[in-house]
Order: structure tokens, then sequence, then C-alpha cells
């Protein structure tokens, strides 16, 4: 018996933000090792609040794409992208209403039920805000040294070298003057 009663869907969404005050990444993806929240661990913090205080949700797909793409080992995979509506119901009043995209791919015919998945747990951790258990990643700051550029430039002893500084300046965006300098010493690395 819920303890709730009578909640429109924005009281409920608030009591079940009251009740679950987060979700840990303890699911580990076994090929790039990655730490997750699948939905099975989503679902589970939250299908008991939603029943205790009288809520459900419905989804609608609202739009649906399915394409076969090739791997990286020549074979194929189903690839499916979805836009899914989601209507949140209390026991009183209007549902509140949001959309995400998901996608998901699969060799077999599991494409589409993984996007499903995909689709509510993002709906589900964006709806109630859920965190990880997780410090907070702006927790800690770092203070960077500025690169000093010239004494590097100065440093070169090869032409290799001073290849290897043009190719790190440019990627940094480094002024003309310090490309400048890179190149005369290239040069003059050439001569010696």
């Amino acid at each position: 018996m819920a303890e709730s009663k009578g909640l429109t869907a924005r009281q409920l969404i608030v009591a079940v933000m009251n009740e679950v005050q987060g979700v840990a990444k303890r699911d580990t993806n076994s090929s790039q090792g990655f730490k997750f929240r699948g939905i099975d661990a989503v679902v589970n913090a939250v299908g008991p609040a939603m029943r205790k205080h009288g809520g459900f949700i419905v989804p609608e797909t609202i739009d649906r794409q399915h394409s076969v793409a090739e791997t990286a080992r020549g074979g194929s995979i189903n690839v499916v992208r979805l836009e899914v509506q989601y209507r949140v119901y209390g026991a009183e009043g209007e549902p509140v209403v949001g959309t995400v995209a998901a996608e998901a791919f699969d060799a077999g015919d599991k494409a589409t039920a993984k996007a499903m998945s995909v689709a509510y747990r993002t709906f589900l951790l964006q709806l109630l805000c859920l965190p990880t258990d997780e410090p907070d990643p702006d927790s800690e700051s770092y203070e960077a040294t500025p690169r000093d550029w010239m004494k590097e430039i100065a440093a070169a002893s090869s032409v290799d070298e001073a290849k290897v500084l043009w190719n790190e300046a440019t990627r940094a965006n480094a002024s003309k003057a310090i490309l400048t300098a890179i190149q005369q010493r290239g040069e003059e690395l050439k001569g010696q």
C-alpha cells in the first residue's frame, strides 16, 4: 500500500528524488573497462520509490531509425536510433512529459531493446537528477604551468626535435612568433 496518496506527477518526482539519492557506477564494461550505471541498477533504485508513492511511467517511441553497419571484422551489426517520449503519472493531475534520444548496436535481434534500455536509463537519470557516488570531477583543480616554448626551441639539438616542436606547437595553436622561432631553429640546425 502506498504511503503517499493523491500526488501529482510533479510531487511524485520530488518524492522519488528525495528518496533515491544516487546510483553508483558499479557495472564494468568488459571491452573498454569503464564503469557505468546499467538499466538494472537504475530501475532497482527508482522502481521501489515509484511504487511506494503511487507513480508509473509510460514510454512512447516517437521516432525509430534502423540501419546496418559493417564491423571492423567485416561482419554486420544492427544500429537502432530512437526518440522516446516518457509520461510520468502520479495519482492526480496531468503527467510530466520528457523526451530522450538513444542508440544501440547489436549483431542479433536486440538493438531495439538495448536502445529502449538506454533511453529509459537516460530519462530516469536526467529526470531525477541522479548523481553517482563518485567525487565531483570539479572538486579538485590543477594549476597549469605555461609552456616555455622559447626555452624548448633553444634546447632543440636536431632537426627532428624541431619538427616535433613544430607539430606540438601547431596542435596547441601556438602564436605565429613561436612557429617562426621553431622554423628558424630548424634552419639553424640544418646548417650545422
